[in-house]
């Protein structure tokens, strides 16, 4: 990184100990106090790495019996455990999951669109920053990461606009981002921006993050297994897709949230001109939020004083499991995580250099927070409130109202449009939250009830409190130890101690609305840790002692390890990074629902099927009837009230052909810890309606194959 690109403008006073001007690092510098201090960490940290590894993994252990850490590591290299060959040992699977290179050509197509729509949203984000008069106030590596971040939301909100214009087209969309992209590139004028020089300080970290980015890249270019992404990520923009429009889905609830990620795939889906093949497309652009935003993250550090620390919190960042996980599964939190450190380092970014230009950082930070929104709702309370609470004080204290008016005009100009086109089909702009608030059709009292019983805030207790500080701290099975080991020595550091109090202080108002605003679920709390790894990689620079380096590298080296190792098993999301993606397509289906696989398979290519109790349908290639259990049943809104023989006219007009239900999945809806589900799906009233001669009795799925069994759980009925 090359600091001469924007040397960081501080007022004119005398260097004092423990300040960065005084010359060499404050960390250096540690007195008797800090001597005395190193035994006792060292043992500390030892045993917060003991226990690390012997902590159960909650979610991984089952049955298949108890799992910790600890076992995963010692199984990492072949004859650490007496008997354990190469091929058996956990490092040697994962090579031999990477071995199969003779079919990465299938990904060509798959980086190529990426990397158009990637070029776009360069194009896009250096308008942005042009229009903000801020491109010459950063570095290059920070203006790469910005541009991407502010142009894929940028794209989102023009995806939305051209799709409720009924304007997706495969074209229209290649032709567009080409136009936006070479737009970019002239106004950015690329061939004049200084090229950083190759810092001998980042070869090693780059060899260690190396591995993480190689399997998290051909991770993310995997099919889908994960039931939301299923239901409503990837489904969401694939009947878009389909329709050439976007437009209110009254069956899927949750395509009424802001899709600013989901966008990414949509545009994939148009620029190759196939919804699956898009899908890979787009999340493999979600992957890419990780690794630049661990430029951000470290830009932070570097910035708050600690250029060693920088590089500490970039390996910390990526080799978390948790952000190998959400690159990955086509979750919105790793495009979440990106937005929350790109908020983090304008703050740093402002606080560390007056020079900046105030309105213009302040609108940054309010497109920042917009694009942070645009992904989950749940941003209100982590971004768009705690930094628009700090635009207002630097209004009040500048006696302006340009720091506040431009917060609001860059969250407005990337979330009014998400809000606007819930108006227009709810008359509710957060629909289906706030209902009490603002209403909102087809949304009742009787969805919102069960709505609130499983997105509610959770009891608070001082055990339920005890137990999420621990999962935070550790015990979640996609943590790193690295967080708790190193975040609280930021405060022991000299010089930096201002800026950890304040990450510290925006980490603590994270969780604490976290655990008392939501539900709790373990994925919500993750936009701390961009501010954890900053405090984390100033922890870990507290001391440049030999006896805190060695203590350091030990630590490092354990974690890293154990954590690659765990990313490359499929405890931490599908890994077979280099599988045929064809074959892909026609197997992981009959992994996740062989029944609905086989039907999907066996059917003529007219059949259209009713699927009652399923939503988990994007690989599905028949025309379907669905609904999420949050929707009203779409059984229920046929038949209701109606004689058997006008619910089979029914049928028979909407072209139905085939009725598949999930007794499975109902059952579990109906558990008492399910969502919920219509008592109107019965046993019985099947019967009934086969009696009737509404529908034939249930076909057979594949009666012969080795998981008929689960069959029983599923049944197939012609309508006649």
């Amino acid at each position: 990184m090359d600091h001469r690109a924007n040397p960081v403008t501080t007022p004119a006073r005398s260097p004092q100990r423990g300040d960065p001007a005084a010359g060499p690092s404050p960390a250096g510098r540690v007195g008797p106090r800090g001597l005395l201090l190193m035994l006792p960490l060292a043992a500390l940290e030892l045993a917060w790495l003991r226990w690390f590894l012997e902590e159960p993994l909650p979610n991984s252990s089952g049955q298949w019996g108890t799992i910790w850490r600890g076992y995963l590591l010692w199984r990492a290299l072949p004859h650490v455990v007496p008997g354990l060959t190469l091929r058996e040992s956990f490092l040697g699977q994962a090579a031999g999951e990477l071995s199969h290179i003779e079919n990465l050509p299938e990904r060509l197509p798959i980086v190529a669109a990426a990397a158009l729509i990637v070029l776009a949203a360069l194009g896009l984000g250096e308008l942005l920053l042009a229009i903000l008069r801020l491109r010459g106030t950063v570095r290059p590596a920070e203006r790469l990461a910005l541009d991407f971040g502010l142009g894929t939301a940028g794209l989102g909100v023009l995806t939305l606009l051209a799709g409720r214009a009924g304007l997706l087209h495969p074209w229209l969309f290649r032709a567009g981002l080409g136009v936006i992209a070479l737009a970019g590139l002239v106004v950015s004028k690329f061939w004049r921006i200084e090229r950083p020089r190759l810092d001998a300080r980042w070869l090693l970290p780059g060899v260690l993050i190396a591995p993480f980015l190689i399997i998290m890249l051909l991770g993310a270019m995997l099919p889908a297994i994960d039931f939301d992404v299923l239901e409503y990520h990837l489904q969401g923009p694939k009947e878009y897709y389909q329709s050439g429009r976007i437009s209110f889905l009254p069956h899927n609830v949750y395509t009424n949230m802001p899709l600013g990620v989901e966008m990414l795939h949509l545009v994939a889906m148009e620029v190759l001109g196939d919804w699956w093949w898009g899908a890979l497309a787009g999340q493999f652009l979600v992957a890419l939020y990780a690794p630049l935003a661990a430029v951000l993250i470290a830009a932070a550090t570097a910035r708050s004083g600690s250029p060693r620390g920088a590089w500490l919190a970039a390996i910390i960042y990526l080799s978390t499991p948790w952000i190998y996980r959400i690159a990955v599964i086509a979750y919105v939190e790793g495009p979440l995580c990106f937005f929350h450190a790109a908020l983090v380092w304008a703050v740093v970014r402002g606080w560390n250099d007056s020079a900046v230009p105030r309105a213009p950082l302040w609108c940054l930070i309010g497109l920042l927070a917009g694009g942070a929104m645009s992904c989950k709702y749940t941003s209100l309370l982590s971004a768009v409130i705690p930094f628009g609470a700090a635009a207002l004080i630097d209004a009040t204290r500048s006696r302006s109202w340009r720091p506040a008016a431009a917060f609001v005009l860059g969250w407005s100009i990337l979330m009014l449009p998400w809000l606007a086109k819930n108006v227009v089909d709810t008359g509710n702009p957060v629909y289906p939250l706030a209902y009490k608030v603002f209403g909102g059709g087809p949304w009742d009292r009787a969805r919102e009830a069960q709505w609130s019983r499983a997105h509610g805030p959770k009891e608070i207790t001082a055990s339920a409190l005890g137990n999420s500080l621990v999962d935070v701290a550790g015990r979640s099975d996609w943590q790193s130890p690295l967080y708790l080991a190193f975040a609280p020595l930021a405060l022991l550091r000299a010089g930096t101690r201002r800026m950890a109090l304040a990450v510290a202080g925006y980490t603590a108002y994270l969780f604490l609305t976290w655990w008392l605003l939501t539900h709790r679920l373990d994925r919500f709390w993750l936009p701390m840790l961009p501010a954890l790894a900053i405090l984390a990689g100033l922890g870990a620079d507290w001391s440049s002692r030999l006896e805190w380096r060695a203590t350091r590298g030990v630590i490092l080296a354990i974690a890293l390890v154990t954590s690659f190792v765990y990313c490359s098993t499929a405890l931490c999301g599908l890994n077979e990074w280099t599988a045929s993606l064809t074959f892909l397509r026609r197997d992981l289906p009959l992994r996740l629902n062989a029944p609905l696989a086989a039907i999907d398979a066996e059917l003529p290519p007219g059949a259209k099927i009713l699927l009652v109790g399923q939503a988990a349908v994007f690989h599905v290639r028949h025309e379907i009837l669905y609904n999420t259990v949050f929707n009203p049943e779409t059984i229920e809104l046929l038949a209701a009230g109606k004689s058997p023989q006008e619910f089979h006219q029914t049928l028979k007009e909407r072209g139905i052909t085939h009725v598949y239900i999930d007794w499975k999945e109902i059952n579990r809806h109906r558990a008492p810890a399910g969502y919920g589900f219509t008592d109107f799906v019965t046993p019985e009233r099947f019967a009934a309606w086969v009696q009737a001669r509404v529908l034939d009795r249930p076909a057979p799925i594949a009666p012969e194959d080795h998981w008929a069994r689960i069959a029983l759980e599923q049944e197939l009925y012609p309508v006649r």
